[in-house]
């Protein structure tokens, strides 16, 4: 008779963060999870206190998958403003809706993503010359339109073009930094 396979934490987080990836984060439930890990759903329940508990323990696993993603581009910056992001809500819509467009993930996600944002407005405060304030006022700004555009992609809502996109995004960085060229 074969041995048991061991289902670990490891195997149940990894395995819900590839179904978050394909299916979006209501695929990631108890039964499925069971189902793709080949089990009963007694290793989850005995792994986790609930979906609560699972969930804010994918949180970082999924934001990590987010930098390596952002990451991916000709400079290695993350920018929640640049096209990587909405290159993000097209190609991996189910990690993207998880992180960026569920009740309360904003708060979930904030400390982890304060480094980058940070980041981003130091490099708008030099290239600019401007005070932190205002580099936090454009950079939301610029993220606001971003995540509008990445929100109606990831969502099949529109399928406009990334070159469309791409005029979009640098029509508005113009528009809103207008003021800070001298």
């Amino acid at each position: 008779m074969p041995a048991k396979k061991q289902i670990t934490r490891d195997m149940i987080l990894n395995t819900s963060l590839k179904l978050l990836r394909e299916q979006g984060f209501d695929a990631v439930n108890i039964k499925q999870l069971a189902k793709e890990l080949g089990c009963s759903t007694q290793p989850v329940y005995l792994s986790f206190s609930g979906m609560d508990e699972l969930r804010r323990e994918l949180i970082p696993m999924a934001v990590k998958e987010f930098e390596n993603y952002m990451r991916n581009n000709e400079n290695g910056v993350i920018r929640l403003y640049d096209i990587e992001y909405i290159r993000l809500a097209k190609n991996e819509p189910g990690l993207f809706c998880f992180l960026f467009m569920r009740a309360n993930a904003f708060t979930e996600i904030k400390s982890m993503l304060l480094p980058i944002i940070e980041k981003s407005i130091k490099e708008l405060m030099d290239t600019y010359h401007i005070s932190h304030d205002e580099a936090d006022y454009l950079h939301d700004n610029l993220w606001m339109h971003t995540h509008g555009i990445a929100s109606m992609i990831a969502t099949n809502f529109c399928d406009w073009d990334m070159d469309k996109i791409k005029c979009m995004l640098e029509n508005c960085k113009s528009a809103f930094t207008k003021k800070y060229e001298a």
